[in-house]
């Protein structure tokens, strides 16, 4: 007699009776497979159910991360089909496809109807074969595939269009399936962490990289994405205000946006290239990521840090590159320090996090209130403590320094590769010794 899954997890103790029941009951008001109805419940991992399905199913577990991937298996299988059952293409050999998939038993008949070839399948991580998935298929390739499906566009785009044809461009930005490819490369750029989005174009295809901890990764794209790439930088232009017409000169915007729970403030940045126009866009949570206890400092380091941002008096520079992290310092020291007892005031460009009990300005060099102008005036309003989002020149450098030997805690930020150059630079910009000491 076969044992059921239920039956089997409760004999090796991977659940209780009482999980079954529950899960059971939740399985028919969702009709999803019982395995996964008790990992959305907590009450099994998947690491220990795939052991049993292999056992049972007899089917064997293969490390898909680090899986030998078959390039005529990823073309045999269209994106959609692969991101709807969440199963990724291993290998294709003599007419027989074999798919790593979490759930075999919803999945492979489906797949062996619509492909008209033999399966095989190998049991494998949800969690890793999505990420399997990303690599091989790129971001949105699922939405891109649908996209073209509608769309006949030309095999070459022309990414000087005329003015005549710039209504059919925002007319498809606009349209659901352009809309969600721009959301999926925000969310999923947001999911590796990343704080900057680099769109390029290049001559027959398009390029997608994400800035993670400072560094510059290459994210995979369909190629037919490159087709698409007019719809998406004007989608993005609409979103932040910018002119669709104008393709020659760089614009500058901002959009805040919300995808699902998660909401975003964005930077867009557009410049016009050789191949059409190059796009940055800053990522930026509304919400602070980090608290000072979580930005990976070691335990003595983290000790001398609360003790210097806790001084009533004097200056805090923090250095180092750009991307190097220098802002989400200053706000998780800002976050430690903040109570009612104090007034803190900032000077930012720009508002990157918004602090509660935390008095934000934003900075506009181009009406003449730049950094130094705002030292001045934020003085008049008795703060206890100030931050200035960076010392570029000599009078706010020797202002804010100033300030600090007069009783206020003032923190801010230089553009160095290491806290030494740190003082290198600020003797550059004039800044007395006497004053650095």
């Amino acid at each position: 007699m076969v044992m059921k899954l239920g039956e089997i997890l409760i004999r090796d103790n991977l659940i209780s009776k009482d999980d079954l029941d529950i899960a059971l009951k939740e399985q028919q008001k969702t009709s999803e497979p019982l395995a996964k109805v008790l990992i959305k419940l907590g009450y099994l991992k998947e690491e220990d159910l795939l052991p049993v399905l292999s056992k049972q199913l007899k089917i064997p577990v293969i490390d898909i991360k680090n899986a030998d991937i078959d390039e005529a298996a990823v073309k045999k299988v269209p994106a959609k089909f692969a991101w709807h059952y969440k199963i990724m293409p291993v290998k294709f050999e003599k007419n027989i496809l074999t798919v790593a998939t979490s759930d075999p038993l919803h999945s492979l008949n489906d797949l062996q109807l619509f492909l008209g070839v033999d399966i095989i399948g190998v049991l494998a991580p949800e969690r890793e074969t999505i990420k399997t998935i990303k690599k091989y298929y790129g971001v949105g390739a699922e939405t891109v595939e649908g996209i073209m499906a509608k769309q006949k566009l030309e095999d070459e785009p022309d990414n000087t269009e005329s003015m005549d044809e710039v209504e059919d461009i925002e007319k498809m930005a606009a349209e659901a399936s352009v809309v969600k490819l721009v959301n999926q490369i925000i969310l999923d750029a947001h999911k590796a962490r990343a704080t900057d989005i680099h769109i390029e174009p290049f001559r027959g295809k398009l390029g997608l990289r994400y800035r993670i901890d400072g560094v510059l990764y290459n994210a995979n794209v369909p190629n037919e994405m490159s087709r698409l790439f007019p719809s998406i930088i004007s989608r993005i232009k609409i979103m932040s205000k910018l002119d669709i017409v104008e393709r020659r000169l760089p614009q500058d915007g901002r959009a805040a946006v919300k995808i699902g729970k998660e909401e975003f403030d964005l930077r867009i940045s557009v410049i016009p290239t050789r191949h059409g126009e190059s796009l940055v866009i800053r990522v930026l949570p509304t919400k602070m990521l980090f608290s000072l206890e979580k930005l990976g400092l070691k335990p003595d380091e983290l000790k001398i840090m609360e003790n210097l941002v806790k001084k009533p008096n004097g200056i805090i520079f923090v250095t180092g590159p750009t991307g190097s992290g220098k802002t989400t310092t200053l706000y998780a020291c800002l976050s430690k320090i903040k109570s009612s007892e104090n007034k803190i005031i900032t000077l930012e460009d720009p508002i990157e996090y918004e602090i509660e009990g935390v008095t934000q300005i934003q900075i506009m060099p181009e009406i003449g209130f730049a950094f130094a102008q705002g030292l001045r005036s934020v003085l008049r309003h008795d703060p206890d403590i100030m931050m200035v989002g960076e010392v570029r020149d000599y009078e706010t450098a020797e202002l804010a320094i100033r300030i600090a030997l007069t009783g206020h805690l003032i923190f801010s930020t230089v553009h160095t590769n290491d806290a030494a150059g740190g003082v290198t630079r600020l003797i550059n910009i004039g800044i007395e010794p006497f004053l650095i000491t």
